[in-house]
């Protein structure tokens, strides 16, 4: 098929191919010219197939190519050797196409490497060229039947330009091998921090483009990062890759789905959550938030206010050991009531006081430096959620901080403290969900986590309306005290037919006020749906 394709590229007073060249044809030297690449653009290449997807790449990037690489799709070793020469003449890789002619006719090449069984000229041949353009000696082995090493180290190789890649041989007259992709060796083996201009991205099942980004790429100073087309934010390991890269400096090659821009800037900005990744609950492992729920300023609040930060985080490990029993990674929370309602009105009148941000300076920077979340929980009186969660954007802005709304202390203009129990209409809470959502968006943060605290029907209404947000990992949780059986029997009715819902689910515990004591973590662990978010007042 290569042949076909090229013989016609053959004229009159061809040049002389170098010893042990691929070459299968050669065209007319034109003589001394400029044949730089050009600068790359920005914007997404996906013409439907690799193939002409490199004839694009070939367009845009050179005005001409004293030396393009020709190799089939079928072979993956074949490509890997044809995309590290590509990289190392400084040409084109180009695939067989229709248009394959017109434009190596456009680049007037001086020399064609056919890869491949092509004119008995064998993959052996590219590698030893290879070697000697870059003037290097060293080689990593390829297995014959190719896999995730196989991108890796080529790219790799690419990307150093200190060794070459070189395939084991096959049993003659067989068929290529079909490759073995692990998507996860794919992604995390090219997630390697570059100095590069830009990153261009590939999908990480889609290796023979990957060879593509990696070989034409190396014109323009781009390297080849690989993702989970399925899922942007799947691997964190891709954010430390690309971290501090510009929006303009990322491209994608191939059939990558449109991607969120919010997704892109999470990415690039590499900010993470405690316990790695982007997201709350990361898809790939279990993860658990164990939380210890108060004031700082009293003891009276919850367990969280008996003590500092750091006691409290020593406080919390033989809890952080309990939860990790059923195999889930466990990340401790402090849970810190923000606005706490209060029996009178307030100078606001209100009936909540909003304590400033700078009370909470030593925890923020105890979560900081020992990977904790931190939720900041609002109890708004006669206030409303969102006009109270505005008040910490100094604080949300943060990666590690979230938010949880009590509907318990929502009171209507006329109600107060401990004579009723307050409620809230879904409404009320899809204003705070857009809201945060925008505000994690628009500042290019992870997920983010928002609790609502639920012990009756009527405290959540019109529940089913809860906007669901990609930004917001919701969580409703059942913080009622008294005997276990009696929570057991809240949990069960507050939980029961929402097998569907988008939010997860939360536990609360309480060292006083459960009877005759909070239930065991392997107990509480044991609560269907699975909690997630288990807090101790």
């Amino acid at each position: 098929m290569i042949v076909t394709a090229c013989s016609s590229l053959v004229v009159e007073n061809p040049t002389n191919p170098p010893p042990n060249s691929t070459d299968a044809a050669a065209t007319t030297s034109p003589g001394p010219r400029d044949c730089i690449p050009v600068t790359s653009g920005s914007h997404a290449v996906n013409t439907g197939d690799a193939a002409g997807d490199a004839l694009f790449l070939s367009g845009e990037l050179f005005v001409c190519a004293d030396e393009v690489v020709v190799v089939g799709e079928a072979d993956l070793n074949e490509v890997a050797v044809g995309a590290q020469l590509a990289a190392a003449v400084g040409g084109p890789l180009l695939y067989p196409d229709a248009r394959l002619a017109a434009e190596i006719g456009r680049l007037k090449p001086v020399r064609i490497h056919l890869i491949g069984n092509v004119d008995e000229h064998g993959i052996g041949d590219a590698v030893d060229y290879a070697k000697t353009v870059l003037g290097v000696s060293e080689e990593v082995s390829l297995p014959a039947k190719p896999d995730a090493s196989t991108i890796v180290e080529t790219v790799a190789a690419i990307r150093t330009r200190d060794q070459v890649v070189r395939p084991r041989s096959s049993p003659a007259d067989t068929e290529p091998d079909t490759p073995v992709l692990n998507i996860d060796d794919v992604v995390r083996g090219l997630a390697v921090p570059a100095t590069a201009d830009s990153i261009w991205m590939v999908d990480a099942a889609d290796p023979v483009t990957i060879l593509l980004a990696a070989a034409t790429g190396r014109s323009v100073r781009a390297t080849a990062v690989a993702l989970d087309a399925e899922d942007v934010l799947a691997y964190p390991e891709v954010g430390n890759a690309i971290a501090g890269q510009p929006a303009d400096a990322i491209r994608f090659v191939g059939g990558v789905p449109p991607t969120d821009p919010w997704q892109l800037t999470v990415l690039s900005n590499g900010q993470q959550v405690p316990g790695g990744g982007f997201y709350i609950l990361p898809k790939d492992k279990p993860r658990r938030y164990l939380a210890f729920y108060g004031h700082p300023e009293s003891a009276a609040l919850g367990a969280l206010g008996e003590q500092g930060p750091d006691a409290t985080l020593e406080r919390m490990k033989p809890f952080i050991d309990d939860y990790a029993g059923d195999g889930s990674q466990v990340v401790p929370t402090f849970e810190i009531i923000a606005t706490v309602a209060s029996v009178n009105a307030g100078e606001e009148g209100n009936y909540s006081t909003e304590w400033p941000s700078s009370t909470f300076d030593d925890w923020i920077r105890t979560a900081k430096e020992d990977d904790a979340y931190v939720v900041l929980d609002l109890q708004p009186g006669r206030s409303d959620f969102l006009t109270q969660a505005k008040r910490y954007e100094d604080l949300l802005i943060l990666p590690f901080v979230g938010l949880a709304l009590d509907p318990e202390w929502r009171l209507k203009p006329d109600q107060v403290h401990l004579q009723q129990i307050g409620r809230v209409d879904a409404a009320e809470i899809n204003e705070v969900v857009d809201w945060l959502a925008d505000f994690v968006r628009d500042n290019g943060l992870p997920q983010k986590m928002l609790i609502l605290q639920q012990f009756t029907e009527f405290m959540i209404q019109n529940r089913e309306t809860l906007k669901e947000r990609p930004e917001i990992q919701m969580i409703i949780q059942i913080d009622g005290d008294g005997s276990e059986t009696l929570k057991d029997a809240t949990y069960s009715r507050l939980t029961g037919g929402t097998a569907e819902v988008h939010w997860a689910w939360g536990w609360k515990n309480f060292f006083d006020e459960d009877e005759p004591g909070p239930p065991s973590p392997e107990s509480t662990m044991g609560k269907v749906p699975t909690p997630i978010y288990v807090s101790y007042q």
